[in-house]
């Protein structure tokens, strides 16, 4: 059993040198999550073309329809699925309390498959797959809603190398049946005695432990070595030593949309955030999104429930007719 372990370990560390595009959008560099419940507050704000500072609030038409600076707050809970528990609450001014609450959404159930993958939810869609990436170190959310768009990437189950996997697992069984019985001549699945068997168990232990689909290479961002994924219409940078994502791009026949994150840190001591978020859209505008609180904690379904009863009670009879950014619900 040690060997199998070490073994299994030998190879993992081979495979570190090229990793697969579910592994580096897992946010690798990140603590393992151990309770159910994320909240973040979010500050939104509009972008000058060149510029780095908000628009300042003006009476205009356009500042009417879509506000120069927005405040939101996210709930992701975690399920015993692949699905998550997402609400999304806006609010007129920083303070997050319930006086100012304006609109809630909330989806029991949010999947790979919820947002619709076309030119009119693709944002909403890349954004929470990112954002679940970041929160809950999940990189199956981003990889299933990128192939539902029909970019040619593939999970890590796709891409397992199979007969290696078993020639492991039967190595696993030899071990454990000749530590019980004793078996002496019990044939090592890894070194058979015919020749030609034992060159092909060689080759494929010699492989990696996952097919590499050309998709990622190391290159270099700011001068710092980072990873590159290049897959159809989506490009990547996450960086070299710690995965945190960098930049994702999707790039439409309207435009590229593109999510940068600066400034990773650690937010609540355990955990890398990005301080903020830089989001651009196909038809040009750019946001600012401030990551301005990120909780971790435990909560009960009752807690859940009386939550989501309490908003509807502050939101009876208010009605928010105000554009969000196309990246939000």
């Amino acid at each position: 059993m040690i060997k199998f372990v070490l073994l299994f370990i030998m190879s993992a560390q081979a495979m570190a040198y090229v990793p697969t595009v579910e592994s580096l959008f897992r946010h690798g560099g990140n603590q393992d999550v151990t309770s159910n419940t994320i909240t973040m507050n979010l500050r939104v704000s509009r972008v000058q073309p060149g510029g780095e500072k908000p628009v300042p609030v003006q009476d205009t038409a356009v500042v009417k329809e879509r506000r120069a600076e927005d405040f939101f707050k996210l709930y992701i809970t975690s399920t015993n699925g692949d699905s998550i528990k997402l609400a999304q609450v806006r609010y007129s001014n920083s303070s997050y309390n319930d006086s100012s609450l304006e609109h809630k959404i909330y989806y029991p159930n949010f999947s790979p498959f919820t947002i619709k993958a076309n030119a009119d939810q693709v944002e909403k869609g890349i954004f929470f797959a990112l954002m679940k990436s970041l929160t809950l170190n999940d990189g199956e959310h981003l990889v299933n809603y990128l192939k539902s768009l029909g970019v040619p990437v593939k999970l890590n189950n796709e891409l397992i190398n199979r007969e290696k996997i078993e020639y492991l697992a039967s190595y696993k069984r030899y071990l454990i049946s000749t530590n019980r019985d004793r078996k002496k001549d019990a044939e090592n699945p890894l070194r058979p005695e015919d020749a030609t068997e034992r060159a092909k168990v060689e080759k494929a232990m010699n492989e990696s432990m996952y097919v590499d689909n050309k998709q990622v290479k190391l290159s270099r961002n700011n001068a710092e070595m980072a990873w590159l994924v290049n897959a159809g219409a989506v490009e990547a940078v996450v960086s070299y030593e710690k995965r945190h994502p960098i930049r994702l791009t999707y790039k439409t026949g309207a435009g590229d949309f593109e999510i940068t994150c600066h400034d990773y840190w650690l937010s609540n001591g355990t955990h890398f955030m990005p301080k903020f978020l830089t989001v651009k859209n196909p038809n040009g505008e750019t946001f600012q999104v401030d990551i301005t609180g990120f909780r971790h904690y435990t909560e009960k379904d009752d807690d859940l429930a009386n939550r989501l009863k309490k908003w509807d009670q502050v939101l009876r009879g208010k009605e928010s007719t105000e554009l969000r950014p196309e990246f939000l619900l």
